[in-house]
């Protein structure tokens, strides 16, 4: 893996992360307001803005950053154990077209140019139009099944045949073709999803914060400037074990 030298020049080193670097969308993050009052902070349990984890995304910005180094490696020695995905990001100090970037925790990642394997259990519910989000954009699925309701029967649905996957990357469910649903218990099929989506990390702490320094012009004038930085991410939506994904 390369380890850029943050130590260069910073206009230098904002080129070299463009060059090699990969592209990422950087959306940052606020508290979701969805709450009762801020003396209690309580949140509402089933809040539909922000996928109930507290924060809401905003902006979207193209930038080019290298995954410069892995904490797993300082965690393996340390502890002996494996922190699953996570990785120190370098990130340039300006947006392509100019403007300065600041990164802050919960700020969120996205490689479009990739995708990941991902796996998520949903529970069938009639949408307008027959659509049916999963926890990200859809690239394509891998694999999808439910159960009949006596357990002894396995039901697989197929792409082109029971459902298609839309522009927004969303399930479009064929008419006829649905799983069962309830309406008496409000509950339908369980279904397996995996499927394939573009990967995307949640900022877990900056690791220089503030980086700034000096520069001087050919007329001898100091000014300011912001210097790359490095950031501590974790890929989002790692299920383990024990961990309940049904939505």
């Amino acid at each position: 893996m390369w380890t850029p030298d943050v130590s260069i020049n910073g206009n230098n080193f904002d080129q070299l992360l463009s060059q090699r670097g990969v592209r990422m969308i950087h959306e940052k993050a606020t508290p979701c307001p969805n709450i009762l009052t801020v003396d209690s902070n309580a949140h509402e349990p089933n809040c539909p803005f922000c996928d109930n984890n507290g924060f809401l995304h905003y902006g979207r910005e193209e930038i080019f950053g290298v995954f410069s180094g892995n904490s797993i490696q300082k965690t393996f020695e340390a502890h002996g154990v494996w922190e699953i995905g996570s990785a120190v990001v370098t990130l340039p100090s300006h947006y392509p077209d100019g403007r300065e970037a600041d990164f802050n925790g919960f700020d969120r990642l996205v490689l479009p140019d990739f995708t990941v394997r991902l796996w998520e259990l949903k529970e069938y519910e009639p949408r307008p139009g027959g659509v049916q989000e999963l926890r990200y954009p859809i690239v394509s699925v891998d694999y999808a099944s439910s159960i009949s309701r006596d357990g002894q029967t396995e039901k697989k649905y197929v792409v082109g045949v029971d459902f298609n996957i839309n522009a927004d990357g969303n399930i479009v469910w064929v008419p006829g073709r649905e799983p069962h649903y309830d309406p008496h218990t409000g509950h339908g099929e369980v279904i397996t999803w995996s499927f394939y989506a573009a990967p995307v990390y949640l900022v877990v702490q900056v690791l220089r914060e503030l980086r700034v320094t000096q520069e001087m012009n050919v007329k001898g004038q100091k000014s300011p400037r912001k210097l790359p930085q490095q950031v501590l991410v974790k890929r989002d939506f790692l299920p383990t074990a024990g961990e309940s994904i049904v939505k």
